[in-house]
């Protein structure tokens, strides 16, 4: 379990699963195609994924949080009573919370948002915490300064300091789910690639990134697309047969078990308020998440499916 769960968060880090922390540069043309994830009319968002394990059924509950916070701000407790935020511009938390059976990761980013209309989304801070009840597994805290991805890494309680130099575009763990959703070139298809500082148990190294869309949607069903209840034009269940989405693959540039991704992002904006369908509308939802991942040297069941760890939307 162990091994599995460091599995997820690396890859959710490259979400949320992939130990964590990807990156981004403010000069990137990537960048430019972004927005405020939240937009601004509203300050905060949750998602609440269903959790499995195909290797061996296991359940668990993937929580994702959005909140946006004003230039001057403090936030306490990031990742653990001892560090705070201070005096922050302005900008987004992203936090995570996977829970399996007794093992917990806890994963956050803060991103500050600059440029003439806050299209650019600069990571700041992140942190990485896995738990076994209430043993600390692993700790990772880290800032960014000047190009460098400065970090302070704890495995069982043994401590060690580094720098890596990230340049071009790069973003931080789960920020780089929530940026993809406002791609403006979906509808043409998307190929971004960017860079990611990766801290966990066994490296501490830059990856490049690739996101890829494929060329046709695909419906994918989930608790929460069943129970939304929008008609269409004929009186019909509008997502009776699923949601249409845009498919995302991700991948890294070395094989590492557990890294790569596929994301699947609605199509339609999703109103919170169906009597008022102005308000507060969800852009490009993360509907599903795949993560393939290896159990030693098996990447497959006896039947040839493939190990992996899926997250679908609940609400």
């Amino acid at each position: 379990m162990k091994k599995k769960i460091t599995a997820i968060i690396s890859v959710i880090a490259l979400t949320l699963a992939m130990t964590l922390a990807l990156v981004a540069c403010n000069s990137a043309t990537a960048q430019g195609q972004l927005e405020n994830p939240l937009g601004y009319d509203h300050k905060y968002e949750t998602f609440v994924y269903d959790a499995l394990d195909t290797y061996d059924g296991s359940t668990g509950t993937y929580t994702v949080r959005l909140e946006a916070f004003e230039r001057g701000a403090s936030i306490d407790n990031f990742g653990d009573e001892a560090h705070s935020l201070k005096d922050l511009d302005a900008g987004v938390l992203v936090t995570g919370e996977l829970r399996m059976g007794e093992y917990t990761s806890l994963t956050g980013c803060y991103f500050k948002l600059v440029g003439s209309s806050s299209t650019y989304m600069v990571p700041m801070h992140s942190y990485t915490v896995h738990l076994r009840g209430s043993e600390e597994l692993f700790r990772l805290q880290a800032y960014y300064s000047g190009g460098n991805f400065n970090y302070e890494r704890t495995i069982s309680g043994t401590t060690d300091k580094g720098a890596l130099k990230v340049s071009g575009t790069y973003f931080d763990n789960n920020e780089f789910h929530q940026m993809l959703r406002t791609v403006s070139t979906y509808s043409s298809g998307l190929s971004l690639a960017y860079r990611m500082p990766l801290v966990n148990e066994k490296e501490a190294a830059v990856l490049d990134i690739t996101a890829v869309s494929n060329s046709t949607t695909q419906k994918v069903k989930t608790a929460f697309t069943d129970s939304l209840e929008i008609l269409d034009s004929e009186g019909n269940k509008k997502y009776a047969d699923g949601m249409p989405c845009y498919v995302v693959n991700i991948s890294r540039s070395t094989k590492v078990p557990g890294v790569s991704q596929t994301l699947y992002y609605a199509v339609d904006n999703i109103s919170v308020d169906p009597d008022y369908p102005s308000v507060r509308a969800l852009k490009n939802a993360l509907i599903k998440i795949v993560e393939p991942y290896k159990r030693g040297d098996q990447s497959t069941l006896e039947d040839g499916t493939v190990i992996r760890m899926e997250y679908t939307l609940r609400t």
